[in-house]
């Protein structure tokens, strides 16, 4: 699993090292909440990778980063499954990138904003 990934300033504390990750805030008091809105949907995606929601728990966050190909499909499925956009991938493998949507990537997919610049060019001289 990569080791060199975006380290977001919101990310959960309970999240384990790695590219894999859920935001959260702080409160005033110093405690952290998650984004996440406790519907299980992600983690029926990827039980083993988040954390189960319980009473007691009710915060969403990767308790281990995925290390089998499947276990990396299964991240990618919760990180769709997330209706707020909580779950997010901070690395750069664009194998994984490919499979995400940019809004949920620290990191521009490849070739992402060449076909922007395209897109919007060509719409300039549409007008």
């Amino acid at each position: 699993m990569e080791r060199d990934f975006y380290r977001h300033p919101e990310r959960f504390p309970g999240n384990a090292d790695g590219p894999f990750y859920t935001t959260g805030y702080q409160l005033d008091d110093g405690t952290w909440c998650g984004d996440c809105m406790f519907c299980g949907t992600p983690e029926m995606a990827a039980p083993t990778l988040l954390s189960p929601v319980t009473g007691e728990d009710a915060n969403t966050y990767f308790v281990r980063q995925p290390s089998t190909a499947e276990e990396i499909e299964q991240a990618c499925e919760a990180i769709d499954a997330c209706c707020v956009g909580a779950l997010r991938y901070g690395g750069r493998d664009p194998r994984i990138l490919a499979k995400l949507p940019a809004a949920s990537c620290d990191y521009r997919k490849p070739g992402y904003l060449h076909r922007l610049v395209r897109l919007l060019f060509s719409k300039r001289s549409a007008i």
